[in-house]
């Protein structure tokens, strides 16, 4: 039995290689050079026996690539590392991308490039390992559009009835319909609170009046023997004391209207926005209040950060330091 694989990368000790390395060279053998028997032996049993070496107690030790029988082949694959594949559905890019990181293994084991030849054949890699990512986005993206133009469907339903302040979308039916309703609940509701509002006044200023009057009455009762007038001084007191709750409870009353059994009633409620005063100086004593939270100071410095890379991107950018960041250069094969 060989104990050479003769891969990419050039010949190779099958000792020397990590079992999975193995497992997957003698699965691409097989789907691409079947002919090379002797190989394809030597690398699964190889593979086999460092399964069985790392393999925990409870683990199967066959339980690897190509242990029983090498992986079911799927058509269409036209792929290799030697060219340009055309493929077509996911199996087949896997298959395809588990070359790749085959190959990947093969050459990322520690050891520097030493030619230009080994080099290039890198450099190649690395263009069908990006070109393999493409076919992830453009498969990932062919089997995700039936499901996107459904969802888009949907969303294109629901904003007919309910889209709400939407760039480019008008307002949805329902929405529209609760908007004007709305307004005429609301003016009807303000009516019965300007209502309640002048009840209130009067009841207050009834309140107010027949108190003055048991003051005075009060008053005129503790200094008279006259028993009568001291009956209507407590008289009045207690009109008085019983105008002043009435006034008090129109004043907490609530306006509403009944909106039938089973439904939640409508009544007039509060809802508070924060507008800008535009006045000289109004943003920066808005930033200074801000400044001490925390979580502001977070979402300040991510902002922050985020305009610094967009002007380290581009030359001009570079141009202006900017307080409190470098422009680091960090140089990669690309």
């Amino acid at each position: 039995m060989t104990t050479i694989y003769n891969g990419s990368k050039g010949p190779t000790e099958i000792s020397t290689m990590n079992g999975k390395h193995a497992a997957t060279a003698a699965a691409k053998l097989r789907r691409e050079a079947p002919e090379r028997v002797t190989e394809i032996e030597a690398l699964e049993a190889h593979a086999a026996r460092m399964a069985i070496e790392h393999a925990a107690p409870d683990e199967n030790p066959r339980a690897v690539i190509g242990g029983n029988m090498p992986p079911e082949e799927i058509e269409p694959v036209t792929a290799s590392t030697d060219g340009p594949a055309t493929i077509a559905g996911r199996n087949a890019v896997e298959i395809h991308i588990a070359d790749l990181l085959a190959e990947a293994s093969n050459w990322a084991d520690g050891v520097p490039l030493e030619s230009e030849d080994q080099a290039s054949q890198v450099a190649k890699l690395v263009r069908m390992l990006q070109d393999a990512g493409k076919l992830v986005d453009e498969t990932a993206d062919e089997e995700k559009r039936p499901l996107n133009e459904a969802l888009a469907e949907i969303g294109t339903w629901r904003n007919g009835w309910l889209a709400k302040g939407l760039k480019r979308t008008p307002d949805g039916k329902i929405t529209t319909a609760l908007s004007a309703l709305g307004r005429l609940s609301t003016g009807w509701l303000i009516k019965l609170e300007h209502d309640r509002q002048a009840r209130e006044a009067a009841a207050a200023k009834a309140a107010a009046e027949a108190a003055a009057a048991a003051l005075a009455a009060k008053q005129e009762a503790e200094v008279t023997t006259d028993l009568a007038v001291v009956d209507d001084a407590q008289d009045k007191m207690a009109e008085a004391m019983s105008l002043i709750k009435q006034a008090q409870g129109i004043g907490k009353a609530k306006v509403r209207v009944d909106s039938g059994e089973g439904f939640r009633a409508q009544a007039l409620r509060s809802f508070w926005t924060a507008i800008p005063t535009e006045e000289d100086g109004a943003w920066t004593a808005a930033l200074k209040h801000y400044l001490p939270n925390p979580e502001f100071q977070q979402e300040l410095r991510e902002m922050i950060k985020r305009w610094a890379h967009r002007d380290a991107q581009t030359e001009a950018g570079r141009a202006h330091p900017i307080p409190g960041f470098r422009f680091n250069e960090d140089r990669r094969a690309a």
